[in-house]
């Protein structure tokens, strides 16, 4: 918490200590959400399990993400996504990058404290994020998810102070009012907390790795058009709390139209329509309550919005808690082998597949860790590729054997089909090495080699070491009609190869 004492630190020492404070105590599970996908999709070589892996880590985040991702707003054409892989697909990487962000951001805010001031600075934040986006691909710039995000992350200081809550909130709120509506935010903020919201913001940006484009947009005198785009929208959701009609929501309009180099009755509808779209983002994102918000923040005073009137409780009321083992779900199982039926005909590809593979054993089957290993191009080596789940890179990164040291891992390769290796059953313990071991721990798992023809490549593994539960016969099934829809695809790829 920042000091307080009549000694007061500077400035800069005060931010510094509230970036700290909210990377270590307040939002730790936010703070590392947003530098993990800033770290993979910063990446040219960034693969769908990557970003996936982010997001598996957190069930009720994973939950958000796929809710938008199916919204109308995100997939007009309806087509069902069941797997964040299968999401980075049909919405490409940048949109699932920026539906992650705004989940993770709703998941660690709004699920906490869903009401008040951080309800408004959310509602805000979307609606503008909506309304930048739109207004980017209007333009035709190509960075239309880069804006939104901007967009999205344009107020984060205020929002995380506010949800933070404590006496520095109690100063400032008390110092606003007393201000008066004509006082300058800014100057309140700097004369109560010795820096400006802003400033949080880009030194969370900073911290957060959250790309320049947000600090940008912070900017007055930035040229960068898609910058001064979302930063001018902030100003139009301001603007709106006045009404669609008034002096200063006409102005914003007129300044986002000369930014955009649009006419502007174009950009009049296109933000009406964004108002909407805001609002079905904002429910699939948060439920009712947020939809709600922002549809207050779309209307001025004489304008009264039915779905304001009613709002719902936030979607399934979720909120930040330990990890939870996941549960055999037979309907999402089913889900996904259709997907990965609709992958081999819309655009084979085998990663892709078999990072669907890996979700449908973790979410489906209600494995805690799921892996695929290949083979290096030499053939000495068995190297885990991807995983999923509970500690999901400790294991990628521990699983790596030698083909010349025999173990259950590596006879597994030459197995006919799936395997459970089960140490407790009658001879289950053959082949379990101490190098094995150490990766799998001393309860069950399941291996099943991946082919290309007769040809071992890999295999898929999943075992329930960190719930420590048994892997019972019902699971194991899954488990290998998943390796064969894997293999079955495999061979669907190889033989489109060849001809």
């Amino acid at each position: 918490m920042p000091a307080t004492a009549s000694a007061a630190p500077a400035p800069a020492a005060r931010l510094e200590a509230w970036v700290e404070a909210l990377d270590e105590s307040d939002v730790p599970v936010l703070a590392r959400t947003a530098r993990d996908v800033g770290a993979v999709t910063g990446r040219e070589d960034a693969s769908a399990a990557e970003l996936a892996a982010v997001v598996l880590r957190d069930a009720p985040l994973t939950a958000r993400v796929l809710r938008v991702a199916n919204s109308s707003y995100y997939n007009p054409a309806a087509v069902p996504i069941s797997t964040v892989s299968r999401a980075v697909i049909v919405l490409g990487f940048d949109t699932v990058r920026s539906i992650c962000l705004s989940a993770a951001v709703v998941e660690a805010l709004a699920a906490t404290r869903p009401e008040g001031r951080v309800l408004e600075e959310l509602a805000r934040a979307v609606h503008a994020a909506v309304q930048a986006k739109a207004l980017e691909e209007a333009r035709g710039g190509a960075r239309g998810e880069e804006v939104f995000i901007a967009a999205l992350l344009h107020r984060l200081g205020h929002m995380v102070f506010w949800w933070r809550g404590d006496e520095s909130a109690e100063r400032l709120a008390a110092a606003l009012e007393e201000a008066g509506p004509g006082a300058d935010p800014a100057e309140v903020e700097r004369a109560v907390l010795g820096f400006g919201l802003d400033r949080l913001t880009a030194a969370l940006g900073r911290s957060w790795r959250l790309g320049t484009l947000v600090e940008s947009a912070l900017d007055p005198g930035a040229r960068d058009p898609a910058a001064r785009i979302a930063r001018g929208s902030h100003a139009l959701v301001a603007a709106l709390a006045h009404g669609w009609e008034s002096p200063e929501a006409q102005a914003a309009l007129h300044g986002l139209a000369r930014e955009a180099g649009i006419a502007f009755e174009r950009v009049a509808r296109l933000a009406r329509e964004s108002a909407r779209h805001a609002e079905e983002t904002a429910r699939a994102l948060g439920g009712g309550a947020l939809a709600a918000a922002v549809a207050r923040a779309c209307t001025g005073p004489e304008e009264a919005p039915a779905s304001a009137a009613a709002p719902e409780p936030a979607a399934g009321g979720e909120t930040a808690a330990p990890w939870v083992a996941p549960e055999p779900d037979p309907a999402l199982q089913l889900r996904i082998l259709r997907e990965l039926a609709a992958l081999l005909d819309e655009r084979p590809n085998v990663v892709l597949m078999l990072e669907m593979v890996l979700e449908a054993l973790h979410r489906g089957v209600g494995m805690d860790r799921a892996l695929f290993a290949l083979l290096t191009p030499d053939r000495r080596f068995l190297r885990a590729k991807h995983a999923v789940g509970a500690d999901a890179e400790t294991l990628r990164h521990a699983f790596r054997f030698p083909l010349d040291e025999p173990n259950a891992i590596v006879s597994a390769l030459e197995a006919g089909g799936a395997v459970l290796v089960d140490p407790a059953a009658d001879g289950g313990a053959r082949g379990l090495t101490p190098g094995v071991l150490a990766v799998t721990g001393a309860g069950p798992f399941c291996v099943m080699p991946l082919r290309v023809g007769r040809r071992a490549i890999g295999l898929l593994y999943a075992d329930r070491r960190p719930s420590g539960r048994p892997i019972d016969a019902e699971s194991f099934a899954a488990f290998r009609q998943f390796g064969q829809q894997a293999n079955l695809g495999l061979a669907a790829l190889e033989l489109r190869r060849r001809t």
